[in-house]
């Protein structure tokens, strides 16, 4: 994050144990496109499903953040409605967006607009 706020589209994802202690590494994927992509969604989903599977971590949760100002848009709320149906299984947690100066839950009701 620059001084002007995020440079790039991204999604951040943590780990965390049983106990909800975060677990090593926090891990961005970057420059993602403005509208979700299935492929991606479910590529993910595999990888994460898997690492669940053999205890590296018992859930994750997930920040999209992106440049521009904290209003959010009709494609993060899609992003969010994505990731959180793609990603249930490891993920119980609310999706978040990160602005310049603002982070903010996207709520059920967000995630109906989309």
């Amino acid at each position: 994050m620059g001084e002007d706020g995020f440079g790039r589209s991204s999604l951040w994802l943590i780990f965390l144990d049983e106990d909800g202690r975060l677990q090593p590494p926090i891990m961005p994927i970057d420059d993602l496109p403005v509208l979700p992509d299935d492929r991606v969604i479910a590529n993910l989903a595999r990888i994460l499903g898997d690492l669940h599977d053999t205890g590296d971590f018992a859930s994750a949760a997930m920040l999209l953040s992106r440049p521009g100002l904290g209003e959010m848009t009709d494609a993060d709320r899609r992003w969010a409605r994505a990731l959180r149906e793609g990603l249930a299984a490891v993920s119980p947690w609310p999706v978040h967006l990160a602005t310049r100066g603002r982070v903010q839950v996207f709520a059920p009701d967000d995630l109906i607009a989309a």
